[in-house]
C-alpha cells in the first residue's frame, strides 16, 4: 500500500486550486473579450474551421472591392455611352432636315457647321477619364486621349485589350469598351459622310448618308446594351457574395462568440467554488500532528 505523505496530500490540493483558478480566469477572459475560441488549444476543432471561414471572408471581402469597383466603371461608361448615342440620334435628327426638297444650300451649310460641332462633343465625350484613367483607351488608360479628331477624321490611340477584375473564383469580369468597337460602329465614317454631303449640297448622298448613320446607331446601341446586362450580372454576383459573407459572419460568431448569460452563470458557479476551495486549502494547510493528539 503507497502511503500517502502530507506533503503529497498538499501538493495535490495545490493543484486543484491551482485548476480551478484557471478555470475561473478563462470564463472572466470569455466574458472581457467575448470569445470563447482565441487559440487552437480552446477549442482545435472549432479553431481550424473558424480559420477557413475567416479566410473564405477576407477572400470574399476582396471579391466585394473588385465588383465595387468594376460596378463604377462599368456605370460610368454606360452613362458615357448613353450620352454619345443621344448625340448620335441629335445628329442624325439635325442632317434630316437636309433631305427636305425646300432647304437652301445656306441651310444644309450651317448643319453641316453643327454636325461638325457634335463630331467635336462625341470625341470629346468618348476621350473621358475615370478616376484619372482613360475610359476608352482599352488597356492604354494613361497616355494621351485615345481619340484624335483631326478634320473630319478621328484616329484612335488605343488599344483593344479588356481591363478584367476577378469577382469570384472562378469569374472574371471585362468592365472596358475598347475604342476599337466604338471605330467599328462606324460612326465616325458615317459622320463624316453626311457632313460631306450636307457640305456639297448633294441631296442624294445625304440620304444614303442618313441610312448608313442609322445603322451606326443601331451597332452603338448594341454595345452599350451588352454593358448594360454587365451591370445587371454584376449586382446579382454582388447580392449573393454579400449574402454568402454574412452568412460566413454568422457561422463565425457562432463558432467563437462567447454567450454572455452562459458565461456570467458560469462565473458566478466558479467564483463559489474558487472560493470554497480557498478555503479548503486554507483548513488543510492549518493542519499537524498536533491536532490529532
Amino acid at each position: 500500500m503507497m502511503r500517502i505523505t502530507q506533503s503529497m496530500f498538499l501538493r495535490n490540493t495545490m493543484q486543484r486550486l491551482f485548476n480551478s483558478r484557471k478555470i475561473l480566469l478563462d470564463t472572466q477572459d470569455r466574458i472581457a473579450t467575448q470569445k470563447k475560441i482565441k487559440q487552437p488549444s480552446d477549442n482545435p476543432v472549432g479553431f481550424s474551421r473558424v480559420q477557413r471561414l475567416h479566410e473564405s471572408l477576407r477572400q470574399n471581402e476582396v471579391f466585394l472591392k473588385n465588383i465595387e469597383e468594376s460596378e463604377g466603371w462599368l456605370e460610368n461608361s454606360s452613362n458615357l455611352l448613353e450620352q454619345v448615342y443621344q448625340t448620335i440620334v441629335d445628329a442624325r435628327i439635325e442632317a434630316t432636315k437636309g433631305t427636305d426638297a425646300v432647304t437652301t444650300t445656306e441651310l444644309r451649310a450651317s448643319l453641316a457647321e453643327q454636325l461638325r460641332g457634335i463630331m467635336d462633343e462625341i470625341v470629346a465625350t468618348l476621350n473621358s477619364t475615370y478616376l484619372g484613367k482613360n475610359v476608352f483607351g482599352g488597356t492604354i488608360t494613361k497616355s494621351a486621349t485615345p481619340f484624335e479628331l483631326n478634320d473630319l477624321d478621328v484616329t484612335y490611340h488605343g488599344d483593344d485589350q479588356f481591363i478584367k477584375r476577378r469577382i469570384s473564383k472562378q469569374v472574371n469580369i471585362s468592365i472596358n469598351v475598347p475604342g476599337n468597337q466604338i471605330m467599328d460602329t462606324g460612326i465616325f465614317d458615317t459622320l463624316k459622310e453626311t457632313i460631306t454631303a450636307l457640305e456639297n449640297d448633294d441631296v442624294d448622298a445625304l440620304k444614303v448618308a442618313i441610312e448608313n448613320m442609322r445603322q451606326s446607331e443601331k451597332k452603338f446601341l448594341n454595345i452599350n446594351t451588352v454593358y448594360g446586362s454587365k451591370i445587371d450580372n454584376l449586382q446579382l454576383i454582388k447580392n449573393r457574395v454579400t449574402r454568402t459573407n454574412e452568412n460566413f459572419q454568422k457561422f463565425i460568431s457562432q463558432e467563437e462568440d462567447a454567450v454572455l448569460e452562459e458565461e456570467v452563470i458560469k462565473l458566478k458557479s466558479e467564483e463559489i467554488a474558487y472560493q470554497a476551495a480557498l478555503q479548503s486549502t486554507s483548513q488543510i494547510m492549518e493542519l499537524n500532528l498536533m491536532n490529532y493528539l
